[in-house]
């Protein structure tokens, strides 16, 4: 569906207008007000109560150690300001009133000591006991299954914990953060190019995503914009990352039902952009492309390849999906498996095609467009059913638009021409800043604080992190057969939360 964007000074007119706190100078697309630790619950409920989606909570340490909530609202990121005085130990939760938060809010508690005081389960996140399974539905004929964290042919650790009378799904707990690597600090004291290269190897599949998301909020702190060649090319490479993923999907759900056909053609369409990727700069996943000020390598593919390249592959691809969705073995698995309602994925925050299938038009490149999508058109790929074939359903659409996209940004650079200026140099600088992309999984948001032209602080907002509590509210009457299709739909990833 076509959507019209909306004006990004609505949150600032509505801040002002709505709150007595002090508005800050911070970069386009983001607005910050700054208010006493006491009304951050307050302030959060009312943005949400006008549309506000929730993102992410976290401490900021400039200008001043601060607790910070951001939101999404009318077209910019609302971050709510709270300063912390070196004694401060707790907070009213936020989401006592926004559940979406919950897990945000459990995992600040275990990294920085801070208690949401009021928090409906404030039971430790990071590092859980993969043997402690505490059984919530009793009786003589219920067990538990630990599914993971290790399982075979899964290379992320993350535990479903599974309650069953013998074939019903009775009660699901997902676990993650099994693998907490610490990179958020990892970050502290890298120059910000060596940030983007520990960026994009927060989630293997998603490298370009992290490396532009950190990369957008490096240059939203320093205040300055990558030439537009760079931005064309960052957009052809961020699309070309979401064709490997969506087809990724549709391989390991063609797997799931043995159809030995599809899994071979997806996987030689996969195969083939992750060989396209690597021949148009030299990594199959996109890495040491996309820096802080533009992109750091010249193309090694000429366009006019890549744009044939485009029309055999699509070619192959209509064939391939119309065999697979003509298979009634295959569709019969996913219609009605996992579904999810419109109000259960707003009140949870989910993001991405699990947005989307339920018809929610969420999508970062086209409500907070940043580099290239400015100048770029496309549409916002819905569904309604809310089950594993809209998912699925979407994701094909958005193979679509995104060759759209990829065609558009290869005209546009034909048209500026060549140039050798593909990066911006860094001014030395300090500050902090916002960056967003919408990555494969949904919208991914980095905020990055800058001193003496060195990283002091980096806070990551995973897409899957707001969308696992959504796999475990989609299991509604399904049965331990529909597990793997149910999973795959979603094509999370843990590491996004282990960062």
């Amino acid at each position: 569906m076509r959507l019209e964007r909306a004006s990004t000074d609505h949150a600032q007119r509505f801040l002002e207008g709505r709150f007595r706190g002090a508005l800050e100078h911070a970069p386009d697309g983001t607005t910050v007000l700054r208010l006493p630790l006491g009304a951050l619950d307050r302030a959060a409920v009312l943005l949400a109560d006008e549309g506000a989606r929730f993102i992410s909570v976290f401490v900021a340490a400039a200008p001043e150690r601060s607790l910070v909530a951001a939101f999404a609202f009318r077209g910019q990121i609302a971050a709510l300001r709270a300063p912390l005085t070196e004694d401060a130990a707790a907070y009213p939760a936020l989401s006592l009133h926004l559940p979406a938060a919950r897990l945000a809010e459990r995992e600040l508690h275990d990294r920085e000591g801070l208690t949401p005081l009021g928090h409906p389960e404030l039971t430790p996140a990071l590092r859980p006991d993969a043997d402690a399974l505490e059984q919530r539905i009793v009786g003589d004929e219920t067990f538990v299954i630990p599914y993971g964290p290790i399982r075979s042919g899964i290379f992320e650790a993350i535990q479903h914990v599974v309650e069953t009378g013998g074939e019903d799904v009775l009660a699901l707990e997902t676990r993650p953060y099994f693998k907490h690597r610490g990179l958020e600090a990892r970050f502290g004291g890298l120059e910000p190019v060596q940030g983007a290269v520990l960026a994009e190897r927060i989630a293997g599949i998603a490298s370009v995503a992290h490396a532009a998301a950190f990369s957008q909020a490096v240059e939203a702190a320093l205040r300055i914009d990558p030439p537009e060649q760079a931005a064309l090319w960052r957009t052809v490479h961020a699309e070309l990352e979401r064709l490997a993923n969506h087809l990724d999907v549709a391989t390991k759900l063609a797997e799931d039902a043995a159809l030995s056909v599809a899994v071979a053609r997806f996987g030689i369409l996969k195969e083939d952009t992750m060989r396209v990727r690597a021949r148009l700069c030299g990594s199959r996943f996109g890495r040491g492309v996309v820096v802080p000020g533009g992109i750091a390598t010249t193309q090694l593919l000429d366009p006019a390849e890549l744009r044939d390249w485009l029309g055999r592959f699509e070619h192959d691809l209509v064939r391939d999906r119309r065999l697979l969705l003509r298979t009634s073995s295959f569709t019969d698995r996913l219609i009605g498996s996992g579904r999810l309602d419109r109000t259960t994925v707003e009140t949870l925050g989910g993001v991405g095609p699990v947005a989307r299938a339920v018809g929610i038009s969420t999508d970062a490149r086209f409500e907070r467009p940043y580099g290239a999508y400015e100048r770029l058109g496309f549409d916002v790929v819905t569904a309604e059913n809310g089950d594993a074939m809209a998912r699925l359903d979407v994701r094909f659409g958005e193979i679509r638009e995104s060759l759209h996209l990829i065609r558009q940004a290869l005209d546009r650079l034909q048209r500026i021409g060549e140039t050798t200026r593909l990066r911006m140099d860094l001014p030395a600088g300090e500050g902090g800043g916002f960056g967003w992309v919408e990555a494969p999984q949904g919208e991914l948001v980095y905020w990055v604080e800058l001193a003496d032209g060195r990283i002091r602080r980096v806070h990551v907002s995973s897409p899957s992190l707001h969308n696992w509590p959504l796999f475990v509210a989609s299991f509604r009457g399904d049965v331990l057969t529909d597990f793997s299709f149910i999973e795959h739909s979603f094509g999370l990833t843990a590491a996004g939360a282990d960062r």
